[in-house]
This record gives C-alpha cells, sequence and structure tokens, in this order.
C-alpha cells in the first residue's frame, strides 16, 4: 500500500515506534504531539490515515476527530488503545472510526489492517470512476468500460449518430449489440422519435414480412385490417433489425430494395410509402461465410455495412469486469441486499473467467450474487460454480470433469502454492478454515495434521 500516515500519540516514545514500524512497511510518516498539531498538519497537505491515540479524545478533545470525520472525510481514522481501555471494537464504533488496535502496535496486524484498508479505497476509487464516468454520458447507459476497445466503439456511435447511414453490429451473444442501436438512437438528433426493435429470428417467415412492411386488409388468410409496419411506424426514428442473418433470402430482396428506393410497399398493397427511418442491423454471425453459404445476399451486406461496429467480447477487454461488476452491483442492489461490493478473491475468480456469455452472463452472475449473498459484499460462495471452478467454455463432455474432482483438484492446487499451508490455503480459495479441514477428510488427502504426500 502507498499511503500517507499522519501519527498522533502524546507520548514521544509511543510516536517513534509507531513511526519506525510504518516507515519499514514504506509508508510516509508525519508526527503531532497534539489535536491543534495535527490539525494545521491536516491542513497543509492530504493523509490516507490517521492513527490516533485514543486519550487524544478525552473530554475536550473529542471535537478533534469529528473535525476530521467532517473536514476530511477521504481520511480513514484508525485508533490505538491500550489493553486495559475495554474492546478495541467499541472504542472504533464509540468514535465513528475505521479500526482499533492495541497498544503497543503489532507488525503483522498493522500490515493486515493496511491491506484491508487498501482493498476499501481501491473498491472506493472505482465505483467513484464508474461514477464520473456516467455522468455524462446518460445516453450511453449500460455501455460501461474505459478500455481502448471500448472508447473506440464510443467514438464510432458519437460520429455516425447524426447522420442516417445504416449501420451493422457485429459481436457475440450477449456483448450489448442493442445497448449500442439504442446509444445511436439516443446521441443522435432524432432521438424524441420510435426506436423500433425486431427479432429477425424471433419470427416465422409468414409474421416477419408484414411485422416489417405492414399489409392491407385481405392481402392474405387472417387479415381483417390494415396494418401498418414496423418500417413505416417508426417515422423518422430507428429500426434495429437484431439477429439479421436470420432474415429469410426473399425478405432479404424485399428489405434491399426498400433500402436502396427509401420506401415501403406493404403487403397486397400497390402503394408506397417514403421510408423515413435510420436502418441499424445486428447479428453475431459470420455474415461473409453466410454470403458465401449463400444464405445472405451480398448486396444487402454491402448496403448494411455502410458503418461497422464490431464490439469486443469481454475476455478481451477484462480490464473493464471491475467497472461492469460495481455497475451492476448499483443497478440491482434492493433495499433488503446487504452488499455493496465485492470481495478481493470473488474479484479475481471474476477477472481469471472467460465469460462465454459475455457482459450478459456477468449481469445475471452478479443479480444471482445479490440474492443470494448475506455480507456487507459478494463473496466467492456466492458466485455460480462455473467460476468457481472456471469450467472452459466449448469443452467436450470428455473434457469436463465433475464438481468433485474440480473441487479436489483446485484444494490440490492451492495446498501445493502454499506449500501445505492449510490456513493459507482457505484464504487462498476463499473458504474457511472449517471448510478447508472437512473437505481434506472428504477427499481422503489427509485430516488437520496429516501428511498430504499421499495424494
Amino acid at each position: 500500500m502507498s499511503a500517507s500516515v499522519l501519527v498522533i500519540d502524546k507520548e514521544e516514545p509511543a510516536r517513534e515506534s509507531c513511526v519506525r514500524i510504518l516507515r519499514s512497511l514504506g509508508l510516509e510518516t508525519q508526527v503531532a504531539d497534539s489535536s491543534a498539531c495535527a490539525l494545521a498538519l491536516l491542513k497543509g497537505g492530504r493523509f490516507d490515515i490517521v492513527l490516533a491515540d485514543t486519550r487524544m479524545s478525552a473530554p475536550g478533545e473529542w471535537e478533534f476527530l469529528r473535525i476530521i470525520r467532517h473536514d476530511y472525510p477521504q481520511t480513514e481514522i484508525v485508533l490505538m488503545a491500550a489493553p486495559q481501555t475495554g474492546s478495541p471494537a467499541g472504542q472504533a464504533t464509540k468514535l465513528d472510526a475505521y479500526s482499533c488496535l492495541t497498544k503497543p502496535l503489532n507488525v503483522r496486524d498493522l500490515r493486515m489492517l493496511l491491506e484491508r484498508l487498501a482493498e476499501k479505497q481501491d473498491r472506493e476509487a472505482q465505483s467513484q470512476r464508474v461514477q464520473q464516468w456516467l455522468k455524462p454520458r446518460t445516453e450511453l447507459e449500460g455501455l460501461i468500460g474505459a478500455g481502448a476497445a471500448m472508447q473506440k466503439v464510443y467514438g464510432t456511435i458519437v460520429k455516425v449518430a447524426a447522420k442516417l447511414h445504416p449501420v451493422l453490429i457485429l459481436g457475440e451473444s450477449g456483448t450489448g449489440k442493442e445497448l449500442v442501436a439504442r446509444a445511436i438512437h439516443s446521441c443522435g438528433p432524432w432521438r424524441d422519435e420510435a426506436f423500433m426493435p425486431v427479432d429477425c429470428g424471433g419470427l416465422p417467415p409468414t409474421l416477419i414480412e408484414s411485422e416489417l412492411f405492414g399489409h392491407v386488409r385481405g392481402a392474405f388468410t387472417g387479415a381483417t385490417q390494415d396494418r401498418r409496419g414496423l418500417l413505416a411506424a417508426a417515422g423518422a426514428g430507428t429500426v434495429f433489425l437484431d439477429e439479421i442473418a436470420e432474415l429469410p433470402v426473399e425478405l432479404q430482396a424485399k428489405l434491399l430494395r426498400a433500402l436502396q428506393e427509401r420506401e415501403i410497399k406493404p403487403i397486397g398493397s400497390n402503394q408506397r410509402t417514403p421510408l423515413e427511418a435510420r436502418i441499424v442491423a445486428a447479428t453475431n454471425q459470420d455474415l461473409e461465410a453466410a454470403i458465401k453459404r449463400g444464405s445472405f445476399r451480398k448486396d444487402l451486406y454491402f448496403r448494411l455495412n455502410i458503418v461497422r461496429i464490431k464490439l469486443p467480447p469481454l475476455r478481451e477487454r477484462k480490464e473493464d469486469i471491475p467497472a461492469l461488476v460495481q455497475y451492476f452491483i448499483a443497478k440491482y442492489r434492493g433495499a433488503g441486499d446487504a452488499a455493496t461490493g465485492i470481495s478481493p478473491q470473488a474479484m479475481s475468480r471474476m477477472m481469471n473467467y472467460e465469460w462465454p456469455g459475455n457482459v450478459r452472463e456477468l449481469e445475471n452472475c452478479i443479480q444471482r450474487a445479490l440474492a443470494l449473498g448475506a455480507g456487507p459484499e459478494i463473496c466467492v460462495e456466492d458466485l455460480p460454480s462455473n467460476l468457481l471452478y472456471n469450467i472452459p467454455s466449448g469443452a467436450s463432455t470428455r473434457e469436463i470433469k465433475t464438481l468433485r474432482e474440480l473441487e479436489r483438484r483446485a484444494i490440490l492446487q492451492a495446498l501445493e502454492t502454499t506449500r501445505g499451508d492449510r490456513l493459507r490455503a482457505a484464504k487462498l480459495l476463499g473458504i474457511s478454515k472449517t471448510t478447508i479441514y472437512r473437505k481434506l477428510k472428504e477427499y481422503g488427502l489427509g485430516d488437520a495434521s496429516g501428511d498430504l504426500s499421499s495424494s
């Protein structure tokens, strides 16, 4: 942890002892022997942590800690108390501090406390970056990420939003293609017009033509009245053709004609109406391969591919995962949910996972964790089994092991990494001491004092 610490203690030997320990941990340290001196130092510079003896908050000096809490909210207060002064946790709660350490300070306890503080501050800083990112981009809500790949996507959205050129969005399932289409619509001058999404793969061919182009009464059996198609109903808005590769070839020809002539002809009618809407199409398929197979028209591809946006899969932009996690926690956290963040161990599992379902899978994962978790942060135990055991996507039936075998291997790997230290292995796996002892016995890997060499 890189941090600056202000030590406040009336006794010089205690101050010097604290300074030696803190500087041995690589921390910048200053000292004060009174509340007045401490406040003067705080006004002159920023401190990440104030380490104060509880006797500094004696009658007449309680106001000192309140001033720090009010005027310097980003500074964490850690108290130091003599063993006979009662419960350290009670002291911290009473004076609204992050924690309370027992004097004389122990290097190991102080290091662990500083690590927890660093993790807390990292999470808060990440959350603030997410909020700052979203503030000027309300029209891009749902599109999260500040990496180079997503910056390129944002730039294209802004450039194309004010033009009526067709846009083709490519990307795997779950990457957010509809969000990009909505962002193009919301950023443009026609944002107040309609946004009409159409799932080209979700309707039978007999219905999708009527859905897009409309029909007149009597055009076919069951057409008891005129119906306006979505291409006309959108007006000057946007029609989003999702999974365009699923559109039947005969309808591809009709859509091409409409785009070329900027006119729509309803089924059974000789009248044509102007096509005012912008067309945004999307697919998770390889359209060039579809053209070679004869399932997609080359001329329609060229007509749609005026502007192309390629969305990267989540596995290729893992630097955006922390921001996405914080965004979905804020989005789905209900009044009864305790979790406001995520543990470092759970985040590590997420960063090491390949996310075959992309952002949609991550979103579902956070919703599940909030529903099942009960602590102040999402823990490893709250994650689905595919993250816990990192089952590879696309693995064959022969390659996939049982959860029992995966768990056994994970425990062995953790023990090998920690050279047999069960407590460190449990921490690495994100499980309790009791759980790892139980699992060792369950899998025949030796009891708490046994030899693991036979496994």
